[in-house]
Order: C-alpha cells, then structure tokens, then sequence
C-alpha cells in the first residue's frame, strides 16, 4: 500500500498550522500538537527537521516557538514531505536506483511507475500551502478542486 507515514502526515500537519499564524507570531510544541492532534514527542522530533531544511524557522525565549520560514505561496507539499522523509519514490525503480535494477530493459512496469512518479512529484510540488489556506474558504461542493494550485488563470 502506498501511503503517506505518520512523520510526513504530522510535518504538513504542523506547517499548514503555522501558515495560518500572522506574521510577527510562533506556533509553540505544544499548541500546535494540541491543535492538530499530533503526539507532543513526535512533533518536538519533526519541527527541527522541518527547520533544518529551511522550512520553518525557531526562536527561543518565552515568546518562541517556530514559525513558517518563507511565505505559505513559497513552501510546498512536496517540499514538507521530503524535508522529513527524503525524496519522494512511489518504487525503488524510480530515480536513480533505476541504473541498479536487472529488470531495467525488460520491465513492463518501468515507464508506469516513471510516469506516476513525475506526476505525484509535479503535482505535490505545485501545492502549497498558500492553495491549502484558499482550499480551507471554499465550499463543500469545491471540494474536487480545493487543492488544485492556484494560478493566474483562475
């Protein structure tokens, strides 16, 4: 089963909670767990991750915490995703361990899983978190669209 692990759920999880803060606020451990029903541990695990990769930013002192390092438009899905859990592979074949497999010349599904593989990845790399804050103002009915990304022809 392909499927999202809990560390890269609880990281989108977090950042969408810190995109909604104003600019000059930090979202603290243990707020934020609280908010998005993440265990407190696990979340004080993933936030520096998060931060290390340049996608949030920490502050210490009685008013810290951490806060989104660029703008919600400026930080994708995929960029949460991988920040903790390394790139993206929806099969070992994809990438650069394609160049290791025996099967490479014969294998049915190769051109499959390449194809699935750049669509997951364009695709979660053109969501941000700016289209989630807009997803959470639509209507139920728009739910087929909610996370399509916002462009300029819309």
């Amino acid at each position: 089963m392909l499927e999202l692990s809990r560390k890269g759920d609880y990281a989108l999880r977090a950042v969408i909670y810190l995109s909604r803060l104003t600019n000059d606020r930090y979202g603290r451990v243990s707020e934020i767990a609280k908010a998005k029903e993440i265990p407190q541990a696990f979340l004080a695990q993933i936030l520096p991750l998060l931060a290390s990769r340049g996608v949030v930013r920490s502050h210490q002192g009685a008013h810290g915490g951490y806060a989104l390092a660029r703008k919600p438009s400026e930080i994708t899905f995929l960029e949460v995703i991988e920040a903790v859990e390394g790139p993206l592979r929806l099969n070992k074949c994809t990438g650069e361990q394609h160049e290791h497999c025996a099967l490479a010349d014969s294998c049915e599904m190769h051109a499959i899983w390449n194809k699935a593989q750049k669509q997951t990845v364009e695709f979660l790399g053109n969501v941000t978190m700016a289209d989630m804050l807009a997803a959470s103002h639509r209507k139920p009915a728009d739910e087929q669209t909610a996370l399509l990304p916002v462009t300029n022809n819309q």
